[in-house]
């Protein structure tokens, strides 16, 4: 019968080996059990647990008022910078723009001393003194295109000399007793005698270097030959015209206190820095 069946030990070596593999898991499964519970009782909590999370306390009253006028502080403490920045670029924005303002009007100046026409000037001219200074602006772009210099006044005076002081009819007789006459004075009430063509003339190359064109145009005027300076008073005046229009151009992008615009058309609405502050 033995050697029939010659497996029947290893069947129960098996068995015994199952009952053991019982004995450590029931093992296992109690320690775990146990420390689950002194977890438990320590705090621990599984994730899957829902736990009623604790009420946070209620500000009390003081201290929400206390919190409110703070924020309101520090919005108003903002608000001032904002304003004091805003106040800042509108002053930087507005100078700039005076800046470039008065470099047009510099450069349309020394266009006009030179006798050269304005060409693009006359587009920036238009667009920021336009609204200000209107007649003004045609005066100058006017004048720029049939331009004329100081120097060429000059020359053409000279030119005009001989005939506007006319001719010297002194004989030699009268140009003793101018002589004999200088060596006596008289004083009297009287108004003083009026001073000479020569002198006059003089006077008037001398007023016309120095820029007062109004002056030597007086004098020419006076002068015997006037008549026959006609084309050169014409001139004379036009160009007088044309300096007092600059004076007027400058005087704007420094002081024009609303129609002065900046390059994109907008109106510059800060004030001059160099103007006087209102009282």
């Amino acid at each position: 019968m033995i050697e029939e069946f010659p497996n029947q030990p290893r069947l129960a070596r098996r068995s015994g080996m199952a009952g053991r593999l019982v004995v450590m898991a029931g093992a296992f499964a109690l320690g775990a059990a146990a420390m689950g519970g002194v977890a438990w009782q320590n705090g621990w909590r599984p994730s899957f647990v829902h736990t009623t999370p604790s009420s946070a306390p209620t500000p009390s009253p003081q201290a929400l008022a206390t919190t409110e006028s703070q924020l309101t502080a520090r919005l108003t403490a903002l608000d001032q910078k904002l304003a004091q920045t805003e106040a800042r670029a509108a002053a930087a924005a507005g100078n700039a723009g005076r800046a470039e303002a008065l470099l047009i009007a510099m450069a349309t100046r020394r266009a006009i001393d030179r006798g050269s026409p304005l060409g693009y000037l006359e587009t920036p001219l238009r667009a920021r003194f336009g609204d200000a200074l209107p007649h003004v602006v045609t005066t100058v772009i006017a004048f720029a295109r049939a331009p004329i210099t100081q120097d060429r006044l000059v020359a053409q005076l000279d030119v005009l000399s001989p005939q506007l002081v006319g001719p010297d009819e002194q004989t030699t007789w009268s140009k003793v007793r101018h002589d004999l006459s200088g060596l006596f004075v008289l004083h009297s009430d009287s108004a003083p005698a009026a001073p000479s063509p020569k002198l006059r003339l003089d006077h008037a190359r001398l007023c016309l270097r120095e820029g007062k064109i109004e002056d030597a145009i007086a004098d020419v005027r006076l002068l015997p030959g006037a008549s026959l300076a006609t084309q050169w008073l014409a001139d004379a005046q036009r160009y007088a015209e044309a300096m007092h229009a600059l004076d007027a151009i400058d005087t704007a992008a420094l002081f024009e206190p609303k129609l002065l615009k900046d390059g994109a058309g907008k109106p510059i609405e800060q004030a001059s820095p160099l103007a006087a502050p209102a009282q």
